[in-house]
Order: C-alpha cells, then sequence, then structure tokens
C-alpha cells in the first residue's frame, strides 16, 4: 500500500509541476540615461516577461548588445536572474560606459553626433540580442531587438 501511494505521490507531483510553455517576453521598457560623467555614462533598461509555468527557472542576459547612435557601446553584463513561478517579472539590464572607451570609437563622428544629440537633448539606444530562459531540461531563446530613443536631462 505504501509503495502505491508513493507511486501516485510521486506522479502527482510530477504532473503538477510541469513547463507547459515558455515564458512570454512582453517587451524592454524603461530605457534612461541614469547617469551621465566624465568618466562613464550609465544606461539601464528592463525586459518584462510572464511566466504562466507552476515553476521558475533562470534568466540569462549576457549576449545582449547596447548601441548608441548605431554605434556599440558595450555588452549587458548581469549575473542569472531567478524567475518566479506563475507571474509577470522585470530582468534589470544595465550597461556602463568608458567614456574613453567613446573617444576610440570616433572614426566615423561618433563625438560630433553625440554632441549633436546632447545638444537635441535626445539619443537613440538600441538593445539587441538573446536572452536565455533555463528550468530543469528545458530552454528557450527569447530574440530581442529594442530601439528608442530617449531624451537627456541636463
Amino acid at each position: 500500500m505504501i509503495k502505491k501511494f508513493t507511486l501516485l505521490l510521486l506522479i502527482v507531483l510530477m504532473t503538477a509541476c510541469t513547463i507547459k510553455q515558455k515564458p512570454e517576453f512582453i517587451k524592454i521598457d524603461g530605457i534612461q540615461l541614469v547617469d551621465a560623467n566624465s568618466k562613464t555614462l550609465t544606461l539601464k533598461a528592463e525586459a518584462l516577461f510572464n511566466n504562466p509555468n507552476d515553476v521558475g527557472g533562470r534568466l540569462n542576459t549576457e549576449g545582449v548588445n547596447v548601441f548608441v547612435n548605431d554605434i556599440l557601446m558595450g555588452v549587458v553584463r548581469a549575473e542569472e536572474f531567478k524567475v518566479p513561478a506563475n507571474k509577470d517579472f522585470r530582468v534589470p539590464l544595465q550597461i556602463e560606459v568608458n567614456t574613453k572607451d567613446l573617444l576610440k570609437k570616433d572614426q566615423n563622428g561618433f563625438l560630433g553626433g553625440l554632441l549633436n544629440s546632447v545638444l537635441n537633448r535626445t539619443l537613440k539606444v538600441k538593445y539587441e540580442g538573446v536572452i536565455q530562459f533555463k528550468a530543469f531540461s528545458f530552454s528557450y531563446s527569447y530574440p530581442i531587438n529594442k530601439t528608442e530613443t530617449i531624451n537627456i536631462k541636463l
């Protein structure tokens, strides 16, 4: 009797905690310039998702490139993010750009374009790459391609 009960309990637990579908990528939101000083520019955004499953998982955001005025500024660096079960959730995306790197990338007049952006008080920021979801043996890649013009507050 105990063996049958244990087997039944195991089957119920295995079917109740399954991944029915992949978490849904909703959008990239809240792109903003957090800090700008003589040494660094800090940009941040949030990736919005919905996880309809009874179990959580992990998201890896490495591999998301950030472009400012069509010039690659760097790659988002973050630790794996824990995904909650049956919830909407936000994944923070942040990048810090060394202004010395901006000077090195000025072969096509980037600083002139950046100065023009500052005068117009706008920056064109693009997040592009892949966010990876993993739970148990299930994994899924989300392609990201979001461009937004942000206002610079001086």
